[in-house]
């Protein structure tokens, strides 16, 4: 049975949503593994997001990655009334509540990390906006960029990026290769009869950031993917991040007159004057009849060019339902995404992948890098958040000598996965998922894992902390639970 495009339009939206709400190297002793890190040098300029890339994971400096989630607070009739950031601190015992700093305002993201200012702390970049203020006057904020810096203390105070135009940031990479942190905004441009919000152009605002949130200089950027979501990264191993902007919706053929809305994507590759205009990777695997799924980046064969993770539909059979999801690994080259070693291509029916593929599964929408094992080889996770009816699941693909995962030894963890505390919810709509970017949370030198399920127990939500360790990622009593509700800030509020 095929859906009719307005109905495949929503199923598709629904589908990226839930994998973006699901869109952040040797064991010692405490004080060797705080002395050991501290001494390491100022967190690198990052090229993408998922990679578990050392240094960029910790705010502090303290030797521990710290957690940072957004929650949304609801009154009785389910209505937002806040997107609250929360900031939880990494120790030797996981993540530490005690220290805990929630920022409440609404903020939403992509939340980025990069040492904006060049003083040796990680950053935190997200979008503060008043669109759901009480006050009707303020709802026409479309929102403004902050910087919460980082420091000897954790996270400051936001400063807004002082960048007129720069409404939230799509992507932070070092696009000109001078060593300084840039930021780039997306833009926004209306298609055919949609007059909701203004044409706004895109910008790059280049670093080092002032303290004051003010950035050396800034340049508009010509984009034409709207409204765009991007990922960035070194996929050509230049020297220069390079961007990628996608746009999830499709055309809407139905409506008189008919809508187009352009390009589904747009690539920019980076350069000495900055990001030039270049023909996109082909060949993703993400072009569905539900408009283009939204990518991820991560060094998935530990070769230090990132990757590109593309989510994709895997037809399945007509008693299944709906078409089910898999994973396109394009690998990046000096000749770029796509030029060097041939696509990889992972779901639930990749030998050694626990599971099958059914309708709705989403296997592929939440996807990034890290190494769990701590042997020196990149490790591939992968969210399956429409599984077994929205209850959700993440699957652990360990990568090898060899470069890239094959499947073999992988590992599925959800809810019901022995060790794990809950219990899933009979009638689904958990979103048990992993959190991306893979973190080093317990300063042992293993990339571990945070997931989340933000309608756990009919939406109160919960987080779990899943550690890194030689054998894979740990059950059996090591698991940490947090929950919200316990926290300061529960989800819903009356």
């Amino acid at each position: 049975m095929s859906l009719a495009p307005r109905n495949r339009r929503r199923l598709s939206q629904a589908l990226i949503a839930c994998g973006c709400a699901v869109a952040l190297l040797a064991g010692c002793s405490e004080g060797d593994a705080r002395e050991d890190r501290t001494a390491d040098p100022a967190p690198r300029v990052p090229t993408g997001r998922g990679a578990g890339e050392r240094g960029l994971g910790d705010f502090d400096r303290d030797g521990y990655d710290d957690f940072v989630t957004s929650l949304t607070t609801r009154n009785k009739f389910s209505q937002p009334t806040g997107y609250h950031l929360l900031v939880l601190p990494g120790s030797s015992k996981g993540l530490d509540p005690g220290r805990r700093r929630t920022y409440r305002d609404f903020f939403y993201g992509p939340l980025l990390r990069a040492d904006l200012n060049n003083d040796g702390y990680t950053d935190l970049v997200a979008t503060r906006t008043d669109h759901h203020a009480k006050d009707p006057a303020r709802r026409d904020d479309p929102g403004t960029a902050v910087i919460l810096p980082g420091g000897r203390k954790g996270l400051g105070d936001p400063v807004p990026v002082k960048a007129s135009g720069l409404v939230t940031v799509s992507a932070a990479t070092d696009v000109d290769g001078d060593g300084a942190v840039d930021l780039v905004y997306a833009g926004y441009h209306p298609h055919g009869n949609d007059t909701e919000l203004p044409d706004r152009q895109g910008l790059v605002a280049y670093g080092p950031f002032g303290k004051d949130g003010a950035p050396a200089r800034t340049t508009e950027l010509k984009n034409t993917a709207s409204p765009s979501q991007a990922i960035s990264g070194d996929f050509d191993s230049d020297g220069y991040g390079d961007v990628m902007f996608t746009d999830p919706s499709p055309d809407e053929a139905d409506t008189d007159p008919p809508v187009d809305y352009g390009p589904y994507v747009t690539y920019f590759r980076g350069s000495p004057r900055g990001l030039t205009p270049a023909r996109p990777p082909g060949n993703l695997g993400n072009d569905t009849y539900d408009g283009v799924l939204v990518p991820c980046s991560g060094d998935v064969d530990g070769d230090g060019i990132e990757d590109v993770l593309a989510p994709g539909y895997r037809e399945v059979g007509v008693a299944e339902g709906p078409a089910s999801g898999r994973l396109t690994v394009a690998y990046g080259s000096k000749s770029g995404v796509g030029g060097g070693r041939p696509n990889a291509v992972f779901d639930q029916e990749t030998p050694g992948v626990p599971g099958d593929s059914q309708g709705k599964d989403a296997f592929g929408r939440g996807a990034g890098t890290g190494d769990v094992n701590g042997d020196g080889h990149p490790d591939l996770l992968v969210d399956t958040p429409g599984e077994d009816q929205g209850n959700g699941r993440f699957t652990l693909l360990p990568g090898g000598p060899d470069g890239s995962p094959t499947g073999a030894n992988a590992t599925a963890f959800d809810l019901d996965t022995p060790g794990v505390p809950g219990k899933h919810d009979p009638s689904g709509g958990d979103g048990f998922a992993a959190t991306f970017p893979l973190l080093d949370v317990n300063g042992d030198g293993r990339s571990d894992v945070v997931a989340n399920a933000p309608g756990y127990r009919r939406g109160k939500g919960g987080l779990w902390l899943f550690p890194g360790t030689p054998e894979g990622l740990g059950t059996g009593g090591r698991i940490q639970f947090l929950d919200p509700s316990g926290l300061g800030l529960p989800p819903r509020t009356a």
